[in-house]
């Protein structure tokens, strides 16, 4: 009997804590956003798995940048724009209008034309291009001369005539650059907008019958390519790409993220970028409309898991201080055994025209409603 009892009494001290209810769980934080090229970060498993673990589920819609400019964002937490145009126009109109906007630069990438290599090389055969690092076998990354490169396009250029047949192509297409829809996307408007400070003699346009000249001058390239598409990339990448489109312009982070995909040691040598001479970086803002906004960027800014992780989709991560790019990327690059780009000793930059006359270029290039 009083093993007996001794066992209830037990029995009784446990229950309760066998029975205690378990901690609840964290609340998950739903967090809502549109953007344009940045949308590859988001839809990352690896990153989404990285925020579920931090409590925080991201939706993402997919629009192009100028496109989320252009049109009524209040049902989101935060929009990441690619480029500054863009965001100014977002900051601009919200603040205006009194309501809540906070940008963030949480990681770069900048513009480039991917090309393939028999065209790299008819390019720096013709004087136009020329390998950042000189001395490599089969490099990855050029310079080019924006302001030769679109002289080909105006002087009715066409591949043949500077020696793509030497590589083993046919091509009597014009030279040019393949861009998404200049009203959607900033890839397609930053890239009309460095065509015309080259053309404007490395020189910012400052005044509106400046702008609209040149933006009449630039039409004629902009529909030589024919009718535009949303995203170049799936294009680029796939094995008919150099018969769709041998040059188009695209973000860096997407080139690099493709290479980080291949086995170490084994990169994709048939596909190459080419860098304007003139450098410009793009500055991705990811603009915070309320506290859910703020609270995301402030992860994507300081979590080191998810900072490693955009340097592993090709982005550049910028330093502690939020003004220069960490070394992050190179040294990643370099243990995957693959070149990095650099500019070098070259400090030379081009230039946007101030917001209200860059879109008065790129609504007159492509008769943006």
């Amino acid at each position: 009997m009083l093993a007996l009892g001794l066992l209830g009494l037990v029995v009784l001290v446990l229950t309760p804590l066998l029975m205690a209810p378990a901690p609840p769980a964290p609340a998950v934080t739903v967090v809502r956003g549109k953007m344009g090229s940045k949308v590859d970060f988001f839809r990352d498993a690896t990153v989404q798995e990285i925020l579920r673990r931090k409590h925080f589920e991201v939706i993402v819609d997919n629009s192009g940048s100028r496109e989320v400019a252009t049109h009524d964002i209040d049902r989101y937490d935060f929009v990441f724009p690619s480029g500054q145009p863009a965001a100014d126009l977002i900051m601009s109109s919200r603040l205006g209008s009194g309501k809540d906007a906070q940008a963030y630069v949480p990681f770069v990438s900048p513009i480039v034309l991917a090309t393939y290599r028999p065209y790299a090389l008819a390019l720096q055969h013709a004087g136009v291009a020329a390998p950042m690092t000189a001395g490599r076998e089969k490099p990855l990354f050029y310079e080019v001369d924006i302001s030769r490169f679109v002289e080909l396009t105006e002087q009715g250029r066409r591949w043949n005539d500077i020696g793509i047949r030497e590589h083993g192509i046919q091509n009597n297409n014009l030279v040019l650059a393949h861009t998404s829809d200049v009203c959607l996307s900033n890839s397609g408007g930053t890239y009309q907008g460095l065509i015309a400070y080259a053309k404007n003699g490395s020189r910012i346009a400052a005044a509106e019958d400046e702008v609209t000249a040149l933006a009449e001058s630039l039409k004629p390239l902009y529909r030589a390519q024919g009718a535009p598409t949303p995203d170049r990339v799936p294009y680029y990448l796939s094995p008919e790409g150099q018969r769709i489109a041998p040059i188009v312009v695209i973000y860096e982070h997407q080139y690099l993220a493709h290479q980080l995909r291949r086995p170490p040691g084994q990169p994709d040598e048939e596909r190459v970028l080419l860098y304007p001479a003139d450098h410009f970086e793009t500055q991705p803002s990811f603009i915070a409309l309320n506290d859910n906004g703020r609270r995301l960027a402030e992860l994507l800014r300081n979590d080191p898991e998810l900072r490693n992780r955009a340097v592993e989709l090709g982005f550049r991560v910028l330093d502690a201080e939020q003004d220069t790019a960490s070394p992050q990327l190179t040294g990643l690059l370099a243990q995957r055994g693959l070149e990095a780009p650099s500019s070098g000793n070259d400090h030379t930059r081009a230039y946007l025209p101030p917001v209200d006359l860059f879109e008065r270029l790129i609504t007159t290039i492509g008769g943006c409603r």
